[in-house]
């Protein structure tokens, strides 16, 4: 990645800053006693990457699964941004989360994150998904090249800055191009999501948007959006898919049964790993990882210079 790029970033770097400083946490995450929090009780963290009512629902087979096979009370928080999940980590406030890779690395620095599930193939290896930049057939962009030729006349969407597949990966792509995202185009926003990126893109709010492969098939699938709606006109190599991770001074042993019952789940309760994850391509299951897994995500965060 060309440096001289990097040194450019602007508002994006101001808004990782936000992030590294720790100056807030989702009021969503409410604070309990210390009893509370460490009595039997072990407390999860999902990351915005939908509805948040409906992911909820979604959760809520694997949160009876997980209460019948560690023996402990679950107690689940959605947050309205990445950050929020980081830093209530970082506060122990939670002690499981579900990161997006690139707000994993952030939380493994900021917070003492460890990853120890993700999602695999049937054959155990490391799933892998993609970002993708859509527009609408209005925009007048129909591919790439339109995109990075007419840059200061388009309107784009990002998901969050903490986002690998909606910000760091696309982010990337563009700067390699010669486009920065924060002066080149003619407004840059962040739209909170990935459905609300494409959906954004849609209505024509902005010309066009990055989001990752899944959402954009969720979209499709569940007939908010067409193929003709959303345009897909770049996607990315693969990328690691998200890790499941959890406070890296809880308990070794409690580390290894919650790595153990992702792992068993597609066996133990398929229902509840179809019900959470019926996103996923056929025969996925969770295999156990490190954090060594995400070091290709890590080494581009720091050459763009947001670690």
């Amino acid at each position: 990645m060309n440096r001289t790029l990097v040194k450019r970033f602007g508002i994006s770097m101001a808004l990782i800053m936000l992030i590294t400083a720790g100056i807030f946490i989702s009021g969503c995450l409410d604070s309990k006693s210390s009893e509370e929090e460490t009595i039997g009780t072990l407390r999860i963290g999902l990351i915005p990457t939908e509805d948040q009512i409906e992911m909820l629902k979604k959760f809520g087979p694997v949160q009876e699964y997980l209460e019948t096979e560690l023996g402990m009370k679950i107690e689940t928080f959605t947050a309205t941004d990445y950050t929020s999940v980081i830093e209530a980590m970082r506060a122990d406030k939670i002690d499981v989360a579900f990161f997006g890779p690139f707000s994993y690395v952030l939380a493994a620095e900021r917070a003492d994150a460890e990853a120890i599930i993700t999602g695999g193939t049937e054959t155990g290896d490391v799933a892998t998904y993609h970002s993708c930049i859509v527009t609408h057939p209005d925009s007048g962009i129909t591919c790439i090249e339109d995109l990075l030729a007419n840059a200061s006349e388009i309107t784009f969407s990002f998901v969050d800055p903490a986002s690998t597949s909606g910000n760091l990966i696309p982010r990337g792509y563009l700067l390699s191009m010669g486009v920065d995202p924060d002066t080149d185009f003619k407004t840059c926003m962040f739209a909170g999501g990935h459905d609300a990126s494409g959906l954004a893109v849609k209505s024509g709010n902005v010309d066009a948007g990055a989001m990752y492969d899944i959402g954009y098939n969720r979209l499709i699938e569940s007939g908010a959006a067409t193929p003709d709606d959303l345009i897909v006109i770049w996607t990315s190599d693969p990328i690691p898919k998200s890790p499941i991770a959890v406070r890296g001074d809880l308990d070794p042993s409690l580390k290894k049964r919650i790595q153990q019952a992702f792992v068993d789940m597609p066996e133990k309760d398929p229902e509840a790993m179809k019900a959470f994850e019926s996103k996923w391509e056929k025969n996925e299951r969770y295999v156990a990882i490190d954090d060594s897994t995400y070091e290709y995500v890590r080494e581009i965060g720091k050459s763009l210079g947001y670690i």
